[in-house]
């Protein structure tokens, strides 16, 4: 003990006596805190960019670590003119222990600092204290860890190689441990299953969902993960004891290598629990990649799905405390649907089993092979009688794909407070044998139809009752109640019906009719998104007579993808990260005021619609009246892309120009004075509806407003402001 305390004193002098030694944590505890202090656009990309300073920050320091940890092993023990120090009666397991002791020590103050600088930044964002707490936490883990076996690794090839190429082959050592195995072996190849063996395991999750779910998503893997580098920290450093030993004549080789035995034994075991997690991933990943029904992009190209209507879903989906999901699904299908038929095709995501089924309240036969389930009638079913099918079934839900960059990621997930229901993976059924999954062109990984731009369902009417989450959930239907049981979604809807659920607050403006939900370090942005927006919203609101607001919920979380358009069901996705909420503050109000336009594709001719031109024209309004641009300026691009329609249409699409002589129209109204007749002419088109969605959805009967309906209000008006 008195040796080991004398080692440990000595080794102290030597590191924390130099003072080049001591003003290295002092550069960078300075660089983390003016990194993080002095972000651009702090309140808008603050996870993000602190993240990425963090890690670049810490991967700089991983090479520090491997530079000093082989000039620790090379300043007295791999030195030939200290060779007589194997013959004092010290082992080298205290001489190992003692230097990797104080280098642990020295690095702390790194770690310490880096997370100090985080948390100072945090709480400047006015976030909870759990939070900042939290990821505070993760980031000192992560950095102690990757210190641990960083300076195992560099001690131990100091010990096998005694000559100086020992710096050339660590300083190799620290790229392949960071740089070459994120962007070759990671990213390129998608082995991700080795990247627990990156030095650096901030790069491994800092994926842009980490705030939203990532760092949460993946804590299984991440616990098993570091449990693992520790096991293999301590191997390092017996192998490294097990071989000086060797050159001591005295050594006791059994025990010796006993001890390497014994680390290697515990360093295999504390594997298994990581491969078995990743085993798990790819079986499923697997089973969906060799199922011949799962096609490509290619093959999916002109496929038509036969389904059919369904009227009413009565869905009760319950969470047990393990994750698993017991769904209930009750499906009206409306008489003359399913004529003559003896068998019937659902779509049900294969991570669910059916315990049951019944037609009619009588129980079928069915079978289930991938993502299709048949129901087998004993008779066909009769032109005037509508159908029940009942269904209950149940399953995790943890849908790993091999993509993402060094991450990969999962398409639907439900993990203790953090889930992604979305209905394009069928986790209720879809009438008809849709596919869900498409596999890339290697074949390698996967992705959803709803990539490829998917098939479209009938509108029906859902009610979801949602029991056992432990976070409250969001999703693109209406919220009707909420108990200490769980909620209840319900509405009409022709899109998948999705939840959302996870460390989610929700932001509001009492100048805006709005919900916007987003995550903890977002609130300040979103705060200032909806104060934009509140005055863009008093200007319409101002003057526009029937204004029906057609969103009242903005999901503004970090997702890769969610599949989905912009808006559906009155809800509207921000997904990217809101930089610019000036621009952002305007299309949130174009989709609150005019609803969607995803049917503008199909318009054959702008003369036979306008609906686009007069879009735009309530934002030339906007832009002159409001904002002061002249009519030049927004002829030049000054619109934000809002007056596309008007200034910059393809030939194709408006080969009359009829979009430019409405905007001269209105300009020269404008310059005259009669800005009040054409807000009269707006409103008049705006109450006959300006919505364009898809032509499938189109069931409330807004139809189209050909050039010539334009020039007869136009002249009808200004006609009478004439005459007056």
């Amino acid at each position: 003990m008195n040796k080991g305390r004398r080692l440990f004193q000595f080794e102290l002098r030597m590191w924390f006596g130099n003072r080049w030694l001591l003003a290295l944590p002092v550069v960078f505890g300075l660089l983390a805190f003016w990194n993080l202090d002095k972000l651009p656009d702090r309140e808008i990309l603050f996870f993000r960019r602190a993240y990425t300073n963090l890690t670049l920050l810490h991967t700089m320091s991983l090479g520090l670590t491997m530079l000093l940890g082989v000039l620790t092993i090379r300043r007295d023990i791999r030195r030939p003119s200290y060779e007589w120090n194997a013959a004092l009666p010290v082992s080298y397991v205290s001489r190992i222990s003692a230097k990797y002791a104080v280098g642990v020590l020295y690095f702390t103050i790194f770690s310490l600092l880096a997370c100090a600088a985080f948390a100072r930044a945090s709480s400047r964002m006015d976030v909870a204290s759990s939070i900042t707490r939290e990821f505070t936490a993760y980031y000192l883990l992560t950095f102690e860890i990757s210190y641990l076996v960083t300076l195992a690794l560099a001690m131990l090839l100091a010990i096998c190689i005694a000559n100086r190429a020992v710096y050339l082959i660590a300083f190799c050592a620290w790229m392949f441990g960071t740089f070459f195995l994120d962007m070759f072996l990671l990213d390129r190849n998608r082995w991700y299953v080795l990247r627990t063996f990156h030095l650096n395991q901030l790069f491994v999750t800092g994926d842009p969902d980490a705030e939203t779910w990532g760092v949460r998503l993946i804590a299984d893997e991440l616990a098993a993960s570091r449990w693992f580098v520790l096991a293999f920290t301590l191997l390092l450093l017996t192998a490294g004891v097990v071989l000086l030993n060797r050159l001591r004549p005295t050594a006791f080789r059994k025990s010796n290598w006993a001890a390497g035995g014994l680390a290697l034994l515990l360093a295999a075991g504390a594997f298994v629990p990581y491969l078995s997690i990743w085993g798990e991933r790819y079986a499923g990943l697997h089973a969906r990649l060799s199922d011949p029904a799962v096609k490509t992009a290619e093959a999916l190209h002109g496929m038509k799905v036969e389904t059919f209507r369904i009227e009413r879903y009565d869905i009760r989906l319950q969470r047990e405390t393990d994750d698993r999901l017991k769904i209930k699904a009750a499906m009206q299908i409306p008489a003359g649907q399913l004529t003559g038929r003896s068998e019937l095709a659902f779509t049900l995501n294969r991570a669910f089993h059916v315990d049951q089924l019944t037609v009619k309240g009588s129980s079928v036969s069915f079978s289930q092979v991938g993502e299709k389930l048949t129901i087998r009638l004993s008779a066909p079913l009769p032109a005037n009688e509508s159908v029940q099918v009942e269904m209950e079934y149940a399953g995790k839900v943890m849908d790993y794909v091999a993509e993402n960059y060094t991450e990969g990621s999962y398409l639907a997930f439900v993990k203790g407070r953090n889930v992604l229901l979305p209905g394009y993976i069928a986790w209720y059924p879809l009438p008809g044998d849709y596919p869900v999954y498409m596999k890339n062109s290697d074949g390698d990984s996967l992705q959803v139809v709803a990539d490829f731009g998917g098939w479209r369902l009938p509108s029906a009417h859902f009610r979801i009752a949602a029991t056992g989450f432990e976070s409250k959930l969001y999703g693109n239907l209406m919220q009707k109640e909420s108990t200490d049981e769980g909620q209840v979604f319900e509405g009409k809807s022709s899109s998948f019906v999705k939840l959302y659920g996870g460390e989610f607050l929700e932001v509001k403006n009492p100048k805006l009719p709005v919900r916007l939900v987003t995550t903890p370090y977002s609130v300040k942005t979103a705060e200032g998104l909806l104060e934009k927006w509140a005055g863009v919203y008093a200007y319409f609101a101002g003057w526009v007579n029937d204004f029906e607001p057609q969103l009242d919920q903005v999901l503004m979380l970090s997702m890769n993808n969610n599949h989905s358009p912009d808006l559906e069901n009155k809800t509207y996705y921000l997904i990217w990260l809101v930089t610019e909420p000036d621009y952002y503050a305007n299309q949130l109000m174009n989709a609150m005021l005019l609803g969607t336009n995803e049917g503008e594709a199909d318009i054959p001719k702008a003369s036979e619609d306008v609906r686009p031109q007069l879009r735009a024209l309530m934002w030339y309004l906007f832009f002159r009246e409001y904002k002061g641009f002249a009519n030049e300026d927004l002829k030049q691009g000054a619109g934000d892309g809002l007056l596309y329609n008007l200034f910059d249409p393809s030939d194709e699409a408006d080969p009359d120009h009829v979009g430019l002589r409405m905007a001269t129209q209105v300009a020269q109204a404008m310059d005259e004075g009669k800005t009040a007749q054409v807000k009269k002419v707006l409103n008049h088109f705006y109450s006959l509806g300006l919505e364009i969605p898809n032509p499938n959805d189109a069931e409330d009967g807004l139809r189209p407003i050909p050039y010539d309906e334009w020039e007869q209000e136009w002249k009808r008006v200004m006609g009478d402001a004439d005459a007056n």
